[in-house]
């Protein structure tokens, strides 16, 4: 085999994103997080009290309600309307399968008033059906992060009322979602990442650009449309798990900073987001400024992200110290 390690520790790092990106939506679905209640695909699950610190999850703020939607298109599109806030600052934010923000809905980018919208997956060919802004999925299975602002204690009762004005409503008729395909239970514990990497970049494909830094790693296995990790030769197992071992390493390392150097003592995060290259609907900003140009330094900076800000929001949206 011509793959050593350190050009697996790089594959590693590229997909740890879409494996632990798509790890949370399953276990939020299953479990909830916080005052987030468990959910169906396609349907909203809304936070009724204010983050704290005892909250499970990589960063959290706490002057707003969080919503999240886990999105399934693969059996049709999914209407999302949104209720009139009455000027009140709310943010929908779209991250694809491999944790890419590729649309916006709120006040920032469309306002505050009544609206609908209608979410298609990659394979989708036609007009929406009441003339709805059609806001296009790279993955089928992707997340809407929502934020809705609390103005103090006083003002959560409002929000409160507002939260189930905000619905998704499945197009789909008789086609059920698919489900997220699990890896062969004969793939041993050591390989599993390597095995959900292969499994979750074909169920829910990048772009053509990151298919091809993919296929760099076809020799390991990682783009075989079977699993090669039953029953996997002692030598690939060897190299696949110092490369795990090595990959976690390297993320954590990646992790101690957000890409961006301390000000006054401050870790900003203005564009710890950035690396989304190829998928730009509704309410994104595709400029230079807001865009890695280095392909492997965008990988390594969603890295970061998924590791320390996972479901964070571009800096033009939001920024966290």
């Amino acid at each position: 085999m011509t793959l050593t390690e350190s050009d697996l520790v790089d594959a590693y790092v590229f997909g740890y994103p879409l494996v632990y990106n798509i790890g949370s939506i399953e276990s939020i679905g299953a479990k909830g997080l916080g005052s987030l209640p468990p959910s169906d695909f396609n349907e909203f699950a809304f936070a009724t009290k204010l983050a704290g610190p005892d909250d499970p999850f990589v960063s959290v703020n706490n002057d707003t309600l969080y919503a999240v939607g886990r999105l399934d298109l693969s059996g049709g599109p999914v209407l999302l309307h949104v209720p009139d806030t009455a000027g009140a600052y709310y943010v929908l934010q779209f991250v694809d399968a491999s944790t890419n923000n590729f649309a916006s809905v709120g006040k920032r980018a469309t306002g505050t008033g009544e609206g609908s919208f209608l979410v298609v997956g990659p394979g989708f060919a036609g007009d929406a059906p009441n003339g709805e802004t059609i806001i296009h999925s790279p993955t089928d299975i992707a997340v809407i992060v929502g934020r809705l602002s609390v103005a103090g204690e006083a003002d959560l009762p409002h929000v409160l009322e507002l939260e189930p004005q905000f619905t998704l409503t499945p197009l789909g008729g008789n086609s059920p979602p698919a489900e997220i395909p699990q890896p062969d239970p004969g793939v041993p514990d050591a390989l599993k990442f390597w095995e959900m990497l292969r499994l979750w970049s074909q169920a829910f494909a990048p772009s053509a650009a990151d298919q091809a830094y993919l296929d760099r790693f076809a020799e390991a296995g990682i783009t075989d449309t079977g699993s090669p990790y039953v029953g996997a030769s002692p030598e690939l197992t060897t190299l696949l798990t110092g490369a795990l071992v090595a990959g976690k390493k390297r993320v954590e390392e990646l992790s101690t900073s957000t890409g961006e150097p301390p000000v006054n003592g401050w870790l900003l995060a203005a564009h710890m987001f950035d690396y989304n290259r190829d998928s730009f609907e509704l309410g994104t900003v595709p400029t230079a400024e807001w865009i890695i140009a280095e392909p492997e330094a965008a990988y390594r900076q969603r890295a970061i992200a998924a590791r320390i800000g996972l479901w964070g929001n571009n800096g033009y949206e939001a920024i966290y110290p």
